[in-house]
């Protein structure tokens, strides 16, 4: 009998090896790895480059001076931003928009050439729905400024320069374009009339390109 008993003993299942230390272990990887990815990622989220900005305000038309504009840090990658290294390629061109202080530079904003040149003046006009183009203005556009009454339009500007615009969010509905106009100063009564009486539309002649370095 006592032989038997010792047989059964022999055969009984081995107590399982202590796992929980390795476990512990593998954890503790897993969390300092984490932390570690993670860490790499927000420094390359913060990733800033310096880039310029208004120091003040810069009218239409404007040469741009160095005390025009200042720097700051910004995560720029991907956009239309001046990096400040170019600061000495900007200064000398001419503000194609109106930029306010504190507002970031980018190559939109920018033409080598003079918007107001001598008997140019800037008219302010709002289009209603349906009389600029769909996919809105742009600084840089040229367009065809026509005035519509009783179903018959007469064209007031053949080629009027866009020198700013603020179109409505896409989806948005019964919103309006407004822009600034670069035009002869002959053509300048005339146009505000028209705008004042909301009898204006665009017609879009080509799109610019706003580039560092290219005329408006």
């Amino acid at each position: 009998m006592a032989s038997a008993g010792a047989a059964r003993a022999e055969r009984l299942p081995h107590a399982p090896r202590e796992r929980r230390p390795l476990l512990a272990a593998f954890a503790v990887l897993l969390i300092v790895g984490g932390a570690a990815a993670a860490g790499l990622l927000a420094l390359r989220a913060d990733e800033r480059v310096p880039v310029l900005v208004a120091a003040r305000d810069i009218a239409v038309g404007e040469e741009i001076t160095d005390d025009a504009l200042a720097t700051t840090p910004v995560a720029s990658e991907g956009t239309l931003l001046v990096p400040a290294s170019q600061q000495e390629l900007v200064v000398g061109q001419f503000a194609r928009t109106a930029v306010t202080k504190g507002q970031l530079v980018d190559t939109s904003m920018l033409t080598t050439t003079r918007t107001l040149q001598d008997g140019k003046v800037a008219v302010g006009a709002s289009f209603e729905e349906g009389r600029a183009p769909a996919s809105g203005l742009l600084a840089g556009d040229v367009v065809q400024l026509v005035q519509v009454v009783d179903g018959t339009g007469t064209v007031l500007v053949a080629d009027a320069l866009v020198s700013s615009a603020t179109t409505p969010a896409e989806g948005a509905h019964g919103g309006r374009v407004t822009a600034t106009l670069i035009v002869d100063e002959s053509d300048g009564a005339e146009l505000a009339a028209a705008a004042a009486e909301a009898s204006l539309s665009a017609v879009l002649v080509s799109r610019g390109t706003p580039v560092v370095g290219q005329g408006g």
